[in-house]
């Protein structure tokens, strides 16, 4: 294995352990607005491994955020009581770049929780295809994925929601 690709793995596996201690310190919990999460992680980060630059914006969005595209900047929204929240950062570990994203529910709203257990499953999918190819364009990549989401029953992406 190259050395580039042994840093953006450590770099990976950092921004996962990342993640996995927001977990283990309930940082996303009902009650604390999206602003308040991202300032929190984005400490953490900064305790655990150094971390202080991003190469992409953090993004922390909750409940109707969610449904707005990346480069949106929706108001910030206190987190409620059965939400669906995703955050989407880019450590910089050592100069080296991780992009690393989770979906979080608060509650038990059971199309909430399928959702997020479909987009884990999915993105898994789609990893291992493009991983699987030879010649695969970006558009062709693109149609896989929202082949995919049809068929668990989801919908590819959507255009800022109405509020």
């Amino acid at each position: 294995m190259n050395e580039v690709l042994k840093n953006l793995i450590a770099a990976e596996s950092k921004a996962a352990q990342l993640f996995q201690e927001i977990e283990n310190k309930s940082i996303i919990a009902a009650g604390k607005t999206e602003k308040e999460i991202n300032t929190e992680v984005f400490q953490l980060a900064d305790e655990l491994f150094g971390i202080k630059k991003y190469w992409h914006k953090r993004i922390v969005r909750a409940g109707a955020n969610t449904l707005y595209p990346y480069d949106e900047n929706p108001a910030d929204l206190r987190i409620q009581e059965d939400d669906i929240v995703f955050l989407d950062f880019g450590p910089i570990l050592e100069e080296w770049e991780a992009d690393y994203g989770r979906t979080y529910v608060i509650g038990t709203d059971p199309l909430k929780i399928k959702l997020k257990k479909d987009i884990e499953t999915a993105w898994q999918e789609c990893r291992d295809y493009y991983f699987s190819q030879t010649d695969l364009t970006g558009a062709a990549f693109y149609d896989y994925c929202v082949q995919k989401a049809t068929e668990y029953g989801w919908e590819f992406g959507v255009l800022s929601p109405v509020i």
